[in-house]
């Protein structure tokens, strides 16, 4: 349950701080910060009945991921939609 508070006030961190302008630097950064806290949060889960996160994974841009709506420009995660999904 820690490490998913903690991945969680991460995440949250990290969509916050999206909000705001960052040198381009720091863009792939935080778009590499996403990635593992989003991937990080999908280990933690023990059931997808639905398969909602069969598509998350290196291979594909993690805005093209289910669930994960990212900003236009700067491509940082700013919401997850996977209420009744029932991801355990």
């Amino acid at each position: 349950m820690f490490v998913f508070l903690l991945c969680f006030s991460s995440f949250t961190l990290i969509v916050v701080l999206g909000q705001r302008e960052v040198p381009s630097t720091l863009v792939s950064l935080s778009n590499v910060t996403d990635q593992f806290i989003l991937l990080s949060f999908k280990s933690l889960v023990t059931k997808d009945p639905y398969n909602m996160l069969s598509n998350w994974n290196s291979n594909i841009s993690f805005c093209d991921w289910n669930g994960v709506s990212c900003s236009g420009g700067s491509q940082r995660v700013v919401a997850l939609s996977l209420s009744g999904k029932a991801l355990e």
